[in-house]
């Protein structure tokens, strides 16, 4: 990680003088990223601690950019801060992902049942292409680009949307959605994959909102609850669910 990273900083160091504070955002970003991936790949596993400074040393960056990286990694779940422990890996629970596949079918329901019926040609077009770009990453054998097309698409249509308050939460599910398609998307067929979100462009043509929201309940049902299931996670209630499907619906 530090090595390919740092690399990679160092370069656009040289060729981006004077236009410092763009890009410390820049390095920040991709300090996040790089993260990110090292976290769904176990390089950091939870409850490993993460130091600012020596994070800062071995990138060759300032501690500055590091630290934006870390208090978003905050912000999105990835990690967390306590007195007198510093910044860790979260450990996520069993009810945790639960939590979060329930929510997800609940904000995904509801924002594509907004957008089905405006839905326009061109942004039809763009789904589409992120659905291509998964099928070269899966070609590529690419599987972290195959889970961050995964999120952008679902990212994407809730942008579309035009819920900004859906797309806050959506974000700040992120680490438990990275954590679901960990089990989900490196053993699945790319093809399969592209197959299931291009059966929700279909739906969205149709331009029906209850349509729409059915499929993304199943889109995400036939990811998620799989998952839950095998790692034994259990709703505190059977209604759960129902109320999910309710809000979506």
């Amino acid at each position: 990680m530090v090595s390919r990273l740092g690399e990679r900083i160092k370069g656009q160091q040289m060729s981006k003088r004077g236009k410092r504070s763009n890009f410390r955002v820049v390095i920040s970003e991709q300090i996040k990223e790089q993260l990110i991936e090292d976290i769904f790949f176990r390089r950091y596993k939870p409850g490993d601690k993460l130091v600012e400074s020596a994070l800062a040393k071995n990138l060759s960056v300032s501690q500055t950019s590091v630290r934006e990286a870390l208090r978003s990694l905050i912000a999105m779940g990835f990690l967390e801060s306590e007195p007198f422990k510093g910044i860790t890996v979260r450990s996520f629970t069993k009810q945790d992902l639960w939590e979060v596949y329930t929510v997800r079918a609940a904000l995904e329901s509801l924002s594509i049942q907004q957008l089905a019926p405006k839905i326009t040609e061109e942004q039809i077009a763009d789904l589409e292409q992120i659905v291509e770009d998964m099928v070269e990453a899966g070609k590529r054998g690419d599987i972290t680009e195959r889970m961050l097309l995964n999120i952008e698409f679902h990212k994407t249509l809730i942008r579309q949307s035009g819920n900004k308050l859906i797309l806050r939460l959506f974000e700040n599910l992120q680490f438990g959605s990275y954590s679901l398609m960990t089990g989900s998307i490196s053993k699945m067929d790319p093809v399969e994959i592209a197959a299931r979100h291009r059966d929700l462009i279909d739906v969205l043509r149709s331009r029906d909102p209850d349509k729409a929201a059915a499929a993304i309940r199943r889109h995400i049902e036939s990811v998620g609850k799989p998952i839950v299931e095998s790692l034994e996670a259990k709703p505190p209630d059977g209604d759960q669910m129902d109320a999910a499907e309710k809000i979506g619906g």
